[in-house]
């Protein structure tokens, strides 16, 4: 992941989400026990009800996501960055994260590879992603869609925590070892709805990304997620 991480830090989730995203949305994977079977997630949710099954149901019955984001990362010395910008995601494996302060910068992930654009830089950066990446809590958002319930069992361990500031929680830890994140805490609204993630690094560092004016399951724009870098843009494929 230091390799993504260019000439200046980069305060954004779309690099944690970007590892997993093979595993989610390009391999087979075999069927796993599920707690939503026969029944659809909602019902099951009217049995048991439980954050950790709002969260499943929320990626199972999502097929486009869109929303405005503020991510704060605390740096050395305890000093927090904060930034903020649009992204969005698409099934299968398409996904948008745009940070458009303190500065521009544009990750793209489509067609099993990862874009990262600086115009600042002027550089593009290309590479493609292989099942050799490490997983991480984050990339959980690359596996909505019917199946998520039997991918996220088999990659996290889910718990619901207590709720707090009027949302529900659920703690998402990786069951491999390795994973850039050591947890990730998402925050549903009561209704269900993806508002809020809390992280913790592999170094003790915590990160905090708020969601507002999404929208889910609309159209998307066409061509949100293409991209043609401008003329004297320096390409580097690592």
């Amino acid at each position: 992941m230091v390799e993504f991480l260019r000439l200046r830090g980069l305060g954004t989730l779309g690099l944690l989400i970007m590892p997993m995203v093979v595993n989610a949305q390009f391999q087979a994977q075999p069927p796993l026990p599920s707690l939503v079977q026969s029944s659809s997630p909602a019902a099951v949710l009217e049995v048991q009800a439980g954050a950790d099954l709002a969260l499943l149901d929320f990626l199972q019955t999502t097929r486009s996501y869109a929303a405005d984001f503020i991510h704060e990362q605390s740096a050395s010395g305890g000093k927090v960055q904060r930034f903020s910008g649009r992204m969005a995601l698409e099934r299968p494996g398409k996904f948008r994260w745009e940070t458009r302060r303190p500065y521009s910068q544009l990750q793209l992930i489509r067609d099993q590879q990862f874009f990262l654009y600086d115009p600042d830089l002027a550089q593009l950066t290309i590479r493609m992603l292989d099942s050799s990446q490490l997983s991480s809590p984050a990339s959980l958002l690359l596996l909505a869609g019917p199946e998520a319930a039997n991918q996220v069992r088999e990659r996290f361990d889910l718990k619901t925590l207590p709720s707090r500031d009027d949302k529900q929680w659920v703690m998402v830890t990786p069951k491999a070892g390795g994973a850039d994140l050591q947890s990730l805490e998402v925050g549903l609204t009561l209704k269900g709805e993806l508002v809020e993630f809390q992280m913790l690094d592999a170094m003790g560092r915590r990160g905090r990304v708020i969601l507002s004016a999404a929208s889910r399951n609309r159209a998307l724009p066409p061509g949100l997620f293409e991209f043609k870098a401008p003329p004297g843009t320096e390409v580097l494929r690592p």
